[in-house]
């Protein structure tokens, strides 16, 4: 694993001026909300209009906007600016909603789930921003339509290309260059969308033979006013080419290679049609995803190479109609099939013979669902949705239905107010055990099993909300209690690597999140951007694990903060800043460290005692990021707008990690912090046609 835990580090050196490390006794921190200028579009009327709570959407015009690292904006962590979505390490894209983990979230690309959101062992997302259409993200309230997650449901959609004319957009910046072509192949009938990004990291530091790429197909065919059919497909790689510029002689004459392949293929069809009467529509979906890694590595003859997998296969239908006066029903089925083949290991050699040989357990499933959901308006001024959901899953051991109930009401206590209340039961069929925030060979798929029960979350919300006339200015608060059974970890001293069966290292437990989340947002003038602010518990408790007693969630911070702003100085000028404060994540820290005898009392060695789980804090996380945007036209049809963006403009260090020192001069053992980056210039271009 060492020459991939370094890839990340090395790749912005030259770039960034890092911060010195810090060092601080008992606390330390970190978080990542890498996007500063995000306006968050909630849509000002029909966000308090809608029976809807808990969604936002992300305008893509926008997001072009905001400063991030190496100038490569991403959706995931302008989401992570929101209130009730939390990031996991600096630069991670790990999305942590209302107290819910990673593997929590249901990511949708073009109706496809993906099991890895991200590139670079989770620095940057998988989505490239030029093939974007929208974006939306559910933190509750969810419709019926919506399961498999416990926590958020993040739905994206790719661009249909034009039917009439060529379009194309190119984005080139310090760490990877984009771009995307839309252009009709039958006019008015049938069009093709080809997007493409990498990174050349190779290209520019031959000693680092890392680079990830994506490519986005989207076809589009308009078969009748009533009647049209897309065709999406995604493939995103990370390599690590050890056939080149990894190989090298070390001055004692060993060989060493190490290697890696991850990465994502999905492809979906899906069938709209609009009735006659114009009152009803429908969908047809069927999709493939899959995502694996290989990971390896050779010091003379001692290989070893490490290899995980997940398959999914599945179609659904969706059916919506307002027939009914006063009502807005859908209703649909889903079935897929899975297949995961984790934990698949082969090594030789003397040096890593402990790891064994194992060829993984090959584990299928099938998951099924059905739904209904009405909207209904009660009254001139309240709205009701209530919907249920059936879900169901069958495996060789045991076969698990579920009734997953959603219910939303929404209140106008005037043209400029209203209150909303939503309850909604969410099951989970699987799982992503995760030891870090980083992408690990550790961090694999499991589904549930005769021994291990499928993952449940009941969540209640409430909210405020209240639009200041036609000033653009809206005001949002949101509350929320959400309990979690039957979520899984590693039990202490898990041997993942050599295990035969993934249940026998596994444990679940409970968990409890709750807080409140405030939103400001000002939509209209020169002056735009908005405000954020979460406060927020998250709580475990797993019989096996803290002695039974309750701790804190690895990725639970107390207080986050998130200010937006954005100005047009002039026609052709506008700036744009972000400032995140959060509390410092959690960590389980080394109180002292006593002696025992060693076997047949040739002496004794030391082992450490810790402090309760997840007891310590590292410090808190503040960063502002800030950018400067010209926009020009090259030609009479060819638009450009350039970027100067600038990533921690105070160059203060935020934690990473935290490592316990020996300080000689006091004698005794401290924690000290280290961060990634320090201040990171870049500077990127757009152009459009």
């Amino acid at each position: 694993m060492k020459p991939i835990q370094t890839i990340f580090f090395l790749i912005l050196i030259a770039a960034s001026r890092q911060a010195n490390a810090t060092t601080d006794s008992v606390a330390a921190h970190a978080n990542s909300k890498q996007l500063a200028e995000v306006t968050v579009k909630s849509n000002n009327r029909q966000t308090l209009e809608s029976v809807q709570m808990g969604k936002l959407d992300v305008p893509m015009r926008m997001l072009m906007k905001a400063p991030a690292i190496g100038g490569e904006v991403d959706v995931v962590k302008a989401l992570q600016l929101t209130p009730g979505v939390k990031g996991g390490t600096e630069g991670s894209i790990g999305m942590y909603v209302r107290g819910g983990a990673n593997d929590e979230n249901l990511i949708l690309l073009d109706g496809a789930p993906l099991y890895n959101a991200g590139h670079l062992l989770g620095f940057f997302s998988v989505f490239n921003n030029t093939a974007l259409k929208d974006v939306q993200l559910y933190k509750s309230g969810f419709a019926a339509q919506y399961g498999g997650r416990l926590s958020s449901v993040m739905d994206v959609r790719t661009k249909e290309a034009s039917l009439s004319g060529v379009k194309a957009q190119a984005g080139i910046g310090t760490i990877s260059s984009s771009v995307c072509v839309e252009a009709p192949i039958v006019k008015d009938k049938l069009s093709l969308m080809v997007a493409g990004r990498r990174t050349y990291i190779d290209k520019v530091m031959k000693n680092i033979p890392y680079h990830f790429h994506d490519i986005n197909l989207k076809l589009y065919y308009k078969a009748d006013s009533r009647n049209r059919f897309y065709i999406s497909s995604y493939t995103g790689r990370d390599v690590l080419n050890s056939q080149s510029n990894n190989q090298r002689e070390t001055e004692a004459g060993q060989t060493i290679e190490s290697g890696m392949r991850m990465g994502n293929n999905t492809m979906s069809a899906r069938w709209n049609h609009l009735a006659k009467n114009n009152k009803s529509s429908g969908d047809v979906t069927a999709y493939y995803s899959g995502f694996s890694y290989d990971i390896n590595g050779r010091l003379n003859s001692n290989l070893i190479s490490m290899q995980s997998s997940i398959k999914d296969a599945g179609i659904r239908a969706d059916v919506r109609t307002s027939a009914v006066t006063g009502h807005k029903l859908t209703a649909g089925a889903a079935l897929s099939g899975r297949y995961f083949h984790p934990n698949r290991i082969s090594s030789s050699g003397p040096l890593v013979e402990r790891f064994g040989n194992n060829a993984g357990q090959r584990i299928y499933n099938y998951e099924a669902a059905v739904y209904v959901n009405d909207e209904v308006s009660l009254s001139a001024k309240m709205q009701l949705a209530a919907g249920m959901r059936v879900s169901s899953m069958l495996s060789a051991a045991k076969t698990y239905i579920n009734p997953e109930p959603r219910a939303a009401l929404r209140y106008m206590l005037n043209d400029n107010s209203s209150v909303k209340l939503s309850y909604a039961r969410m099951v989970q069929y699987m799982y992503m055990v995760s030891g870090s925030s980083l992408m690990l060979p550790t961090d694999m798929w499991y589904p549930a099993s005769g021994k291990l029960r499928p993952a449940n979350a009941d969540q209640v919300s409430a909210g405020y909300y209240h639009q200041i006339g036609n000033t653009g200015i809206s005001l949002s608060a949101e509350v929320y209690y959400k309990w979690m059974r039957n979520l899984c970890e590693y039990k202490e001293g898990a041997v993942v690597m050599q295990s035969k069966n993934y249940e026998d290292e596994l444990v679940q437990g409970s968990g409890r999140a709750y807080g409140l989340e405030l939103f400001a947002g000002k939509t209209a003038g020169r002056f735009t951007g908005w405000a954020g602010y979460t406060l927020a518990y998250a709580h475990r408790r797993f019989d096996s694990l803290n002695n039974g007693n309750a701790y804190y969630a690895r990725y639970d911070r107390r207080h986050q903060l998130s200010v937006v702003a954005m100005y047009d100085i002039a026609k052709n000028w506008s700036i744009s800043a972000t400032t995140v404060y959060a509390t410092g994540a959690p960590f389980t820290g080394q109180t002292s460290q006593y002696l025992i005898p060693k076997p047949g009392f040739t002496g004794f060695e030391a082992m450490p005692a810790y402090t309760g789980r997840n007891e310590l804090r590292m410090s808190a996380q503040f960063r502002a990021d800030a950018d400067l945007q010209y926009k020009f036209n090259i030609s009479k049809r060819i638009k450009a707008d350039a970027h100067l963006s600038v990533y921690n403009v105070f160059n203060r260090t935020q934690p990473h990690t935290v490592q316990r020192v020996y300080d000689e001069q006091t004698g005794t053992y401290k924690y000290q912090q280290r961060g990634l980056f320090g201040t990171i210039t870049a500077l990127s271009l757009n152009v459009h046609l």
